[in-house]
């Protein structure tokens, strides 16, 4: 049975708690929301929906506490409040389920099923409501009042077990953090509200229980709810990041593949060029197939950078230990047939202890970018034009310094050099990848880079390699 005194306590008791779950169902029902116009993701309106009616459930719960005949309340008021504490409860499994059967069917109830659904709630609800009206039965408290609570324990409890039971076989091998809390949360909600239901149960039937109410049940509600709330947004914020990783991936692959195949009839092209050089004659078709070569060359090199982007981000990083001298020899064996590479002098002094260990290839993209950037850009009225590389070790970090004086970058624009696409001067007839193919390169080998630039004067690339200091060449490995 339930004593009428222990349940006044409980209402006092516990009052807070209901309230506390009653605002937070409205803010996380908000949150959803905000969070649904974002990622335009059904499921959580649908939920938004759940925890609104949620807090409407628990409202009414409080109300109907208060009107039930323990406090000498009208039985007609007490009646309506149930009425509407049963509504507002098959509303919030309604749509509840139905957030769940967008997530993981990715399709919605259909209007008919929708509307026999309401007809059917609200036919239980005033069936359960019209029973307490007009039952009289002496010392009925217990098999009468409880009723409307039995029926919501029960349906809620079996609906938030399917609900984590669903959720839990959605993507077995998912193991993203955030789903798995959300269907522990669910299912300790459910079997939470069975264990109300089974005590309801046990009042019916047996007069002699006692059903000992424990003010901890709402703050456990709490707790529970919080979890929930918590798994829904750490979930919806780690699906983002897959989903934002796959669409990555796929434009990664579209961009090489795309590159790749542009660039065999782009080399086509250059070779017919080439012959036509020879068979024309006229000096004004040999201009025009001139500027037709300066054209496709370029675009053969925006193919070629957007190759190497997509190449270095696929590329695994391997560390080892080698010579400055070693990559230096190697970058400028590429770069030195470049136009008016012959007129800039490298100032660069290989010594014994310029060693490193990080990873070749990366490092070998950024020193490459930098320099042939350093002679694409080369001042050609100075007459010393030059190019310094040097090496310094800061603790266990090594810092490379490239120095030239070219054209140098406007002030204006060096915040902006290493944005994907970004080309400073309208002079520049690169892709715009260069920097930041360099950018990404570092970010991979845990370094970073500082600009110093003055336009007219030259600029300094100055690269710091944490943690990539080799005190000897024990370790040196071939590359």
């Amino acid at each position: 049975m339930l004593d009428s005194s222990l349940l006044i306590e409980y209402v006092q008791d516990i009052k807070y708690a209901y309230f506390g779950q009653a605002v937070w169902g409205v803010c996380l029902g908000f949150i959803l929301l905000y969070f649904n116009k974002l990622y335009r993701r059904k499921y959580l309106e649908c939920w938004a929906y759940s925890l609104f009616a949620f807090s409407s459930l628990i409202a009414f719960a409080l109300v109907s506490f208060y009107t039930s005949s323990v406090f000498g309340v009208e039985p007609f008021w007490q009646s309506l409040s149930f009425f509407l504490y049963l509504t507002a409860t098959f509303i919030h499994i309604y749509w509840l389920l139905r957030g769940v059967r967008h997530l993981t069917d990715k399709n919605s109830i259909r209007p008919k099923a929708e509307l026999i659904f309401y007809v059917a709630s609200i036919i239980i609800a005033l069936s359960v409501s019209l029973f307490n009206l007009f039952a009289n039965v002496e010392g009925s408290f217990a098999s009468v009042q409880i009723f409307p609570f039995f029926v919501k324990t029960l349906t809620v409890g079996i609906v938030f077990v399917y609900a984590g039971l669903k959720i839990m076989r959605l993507g077995r091998n998912d193991g993203a953090l955030g789903k798995k809390l959300l269907w522990i949360a669910f299912l300790l909600y459910g079997f939470q509200d069975l264990q109300y239901a089974v005590s309801c149960v046990y009042l019916f039937f047996d007069n002699s229980y006692i059903l000992n109410i424990e003010a901890s049940m709402g703050v456990i509600d709490l707790l529970v709810l919080s979890f929930i709330g918590i798994g829904m947004i750490i979930w919806l914020l780690e699906d983002e990041r897959s989903t934002l990783e796959k669409t990555n991936k796929e434009l990664d692959s579209f961009l090489y593949s795309t590159s790749h195949d542009l660039r065999a009839p782009v080399a086509s092209l250059l070779g017919l060029i080439n012959i036509a050089k020879h068979d024309i004659k006229e000096e004004q078709g040999v201009k025009y197939i001139s500027m037709m070569e300066e054209r496709v060359i370029k675009l053969d090199h925006i193919f070629s950078d957007i190759l190497n982007y997509s190449r270095n981000i696929k590329t695994e990083i391997n560390v080892k230990t080698f010579r400055l001298g070693d990559i230096i020899d190697d970058v400028i064996s590429d770069l030195k047939f470049n136009e008016g590479a012959d007129s800039i002098r490298l100032d660069f002094e290989e010594q014994i202890d310029h060693i490193l260990r990080t990873d070749y290839y990366q490092l070998k993209v950024v020193l490459s970018n930098l320099l042939s950037n350093a002679v694409k850009y080369h001042d050609s009225s100075k007459p010393d034009q030059y190019i310094t590389v040097r090496f310094d070790k800061i603790d266990r970090d090594v810092q490379i310094t490239i120095e030239d004086n070219g054209k140098g970058i406007p002030q204006e624009s060096q915040h902006k050099v290493f944005d994907m696409f970004y080309r400073a001067t309208s002079e520049a007839e690169g892709s715009g990848l260069g920097l930041f193919i360099v950018k990404q390169a570092l970010d991979k080998i845990n370094a970073q880079i500082i600009l110093r630039s003055e336009l007219g004067e030259g600029s300094e690339f100055r690269i710091i390699i944490h943690g990539a200091s080799e005190k000897s060449m024990s370790n040196l490995k071939s590359v």
